[in-house]
């Protein structure tokens, strides 16, 4: 039996599967290769390119990876680590002596520090194009807590990263993964910056809504995104799901090419896969190497698997290797598409295949649709109102409905007591609503306005400083992932509301004028300035900008 043979019910359930999965909403363009440590095993590809074209998806389809990309950067700074040129826990001072950060730490922030996600520093300054100005801009933060001392997951960690490869090279980021890593692998589909020259032979990114500033629901067809160039070592690599598999096999391979050549030596491979920190909050059982991501838990049968995940404007990927199997899997979509679940079933199907044993059961896998919440619904019902309007929560058939103004819709939960409703005068923001000691729904909130029930038993008012006020409002910038936020005052609480997160987080008064988005260890803060007629016009949030719109 040949290693195809082996494979081949699998490849074909597998097949099954997506496509399934494609004609249910996922996509609209996905492109999938699978792998063991010695060859490629097989490719497919599902949908299009472009929802506005119709042009087909192809192996030769170039994709975004998003953040897979970091796993890039750090094999670079392995090799350029390996030629001696790199020192690994020396300051980022020594090798850019531009570099700064505010720190109350005596602790030096190293290379280490950043391949690990343990610097302590934001998570991005997503408002400047530019790597170069964002590692600059770095001098306007504060780190969250000493380096080295917990994970902290930064995107902008790996873009100063890239400065410092660029800085050893004397070369452009392109140039330099292509010297160091493209070349070496045989990648010959693969860039290191999204530019305008590659677009015709791009996938076009696509998202649900043209709308950035509030939640939507699933529509029959995706809008395509706006095009931008970007060189980032967090984010910048583009390349087909052939040309990854290829990456891949080189980490199941311990560092070794298809033709056997080192790219990393033994040491090297151990050092960069070694546990250096739990990835609190991010994927239970997994461990952050240098820019690899290490899986092993009772849910991969104890396997060590290598993991990686993106995400860019419009673009998904997905990467897992098993390194006792030998099997691998990419797989790249052209939308917001989180392809976790399908990536994982892929997995131990191939897993299955490579230790003869049975294929799992096709996964009951589909997209998002809100279940009838049953006797939970009877909770939510009553008439709420704020100092301004009303609306009111029956139940349809499970199903909650909101009505307000004579209009009614569905009002569907998204996780928790947070619901969306496409209303009018709702569907700017999730309703949230909140419940008393005894769990008695009592309460809601759309942003900062606040609603009660005949239930409701708390004070009617709580105070908070009237110099907030000039500070709620929404906020952009020329961003690509976050692009905007608001801020209003809930239930007392100051309050940010991003929605790249679709996430409320309440802010910590740190005084003179600064405020903490997160926990005590959180190195995000901002503060707000330039003030006309009472309101402020900007907010410096993160060492990036952003400019008032309302």
């Amino acid at each position: 039996m040949t290693s195809l043979d082996r494979y081949q019910s699998a490849i074909e359930r597998i097949d099954e599967m997506l496509m399934k999965r494609h004609e249910e909403g996922l996509g609209p363009g996905l492109s999938l290769a699978l792998t063991t440590s010695d060859k490629l095993l097989a490719t497919r590809t599902y949908g299009v390119t472009n929802a506005d074209s119709g042009e087909p998806v192809t192996d030769e389809t170039l994709f975004q990876i998003g953040s897979i990309t970091k796993h890039f950067t750090a094999v670079a700074c392995m090799r350029l680590h390996e030629q001696g040129r790199l020192n690994l826990q020396a300051p980022v001072t020594e090798y850019l002596d531009w570099f700064e950060v505010q720190s109350q730490y005596e602790t030096p922030l190293t290379i280490h520090h950043l391949l690990t996600h343990t610097a302590g520093l934001v998570m991005m300054i997503d408002c400047y194009p530019s790597s170069w100005w964002q590692t600059w801009a770095l001098r306007n933060t504060e780190l969250g807590f000493k380096p080295g001392e917990r994970f902290s997951y930064s995107n902008v960690g790996y873009n100063v990263l890239q400065c410092v490869i660029q800085t050893i090279t004397g070369k452009s980021f392109d140039d330099s993964l292509r010297e160091l890593i493209f070349e070496p692998l045989g990648l010959a589909n693969t860039y290191g910056q999204i530019r305008n020259s590659l677009c015709d032979r791009m996938a076009k990114g696509h998202k649900y809504s043209a709308h950035d500033d509030r939640p939507v629901p699933r529509p029959e067809r995706q809008t395509v995104v706006n095009w931008y160039e970007m060189s980032a070592g967090c984010s910048s690599v583009v390349t087909t799901a052939t040309d990854l598999a290829k990456f891949l096999r080189m980490l199941l391979n311990r560092g070794r090419a298809d033709d056997g050549t080192a790219l990393l030596s033994e040491e090297t491979f151990d050092m960069m896969t070694k546990p250096y920190a739990e990835m609190q909050g991010f994927f239970p059982g997994t461990s952050q190497g240098y820019g690899v991501l290490m899986e092993q838990s009772e849910a991969t049968g104890d396997h060590p698997r290598i993991i990686g995940g993106g995400e860019n404007l419009g673009f998904e990927a997905a990467m897992y290797g098993d390194f006792d199997s030998g099997v691998g899997v990419v797989l790249l979509c052209n939308s917001f598409d989180v392809a976790w679940g399908e990536t994982k079933w892929i997995m131990s199907a191939l897993v299955s295949a490579s230790q003869g044993e049975e294929l799992p059961v096709l996964p009951e896998l589909k997209p998002f649709v809100p279940q009838p919440l049953g006797e939970k619904a009877q909770e939510y019902v009553g008439t709420y109102e704020s100092a301004d309007r009303a609306f009111t929560i029956t139940v349809t058939a499970g199903h909650l409905t909101l009505t307000a103004n004579g209009t009614s819709v569905r009002h569907d939960p998204q996780w928790g007591d947070n619901f969306f409703a496409p209303h009018p005068d709702f569907d700017h923001a999730m309703v949230t609503f909140g419940r008393d000691e005894e769990g008695n729904v009592v309460e809601a909130f759309q942003l900062g306005e606040w609603f009660r029930n005949e239930r409701f038993q708390g004070p009617p008012d709580i105070d908070y400083p009237g110099a907030w006020d000039g500070f709620v409002g929404q906020y952009r910038s020329f961003g690509i992932l976050v692009t905007n936020f608001r801020i209003f005052v809930r239930k007392g609480q100051l309050t940010c509301l991003s929605y790249s997160g679709y996430v409320d987080q309440p802010l910590t008064d740190l005084g003179d004028g600064w405020f903490r988005n997160g926990d005590e260890a959180s190195p995000e803060k901002m503060t707000f300035d330039c003030f006309a007629n009472g309101k402020a016009l900007r907010c410096r949030a993160s060492g990036g900008e952003y400019y008032r719109m309302e």
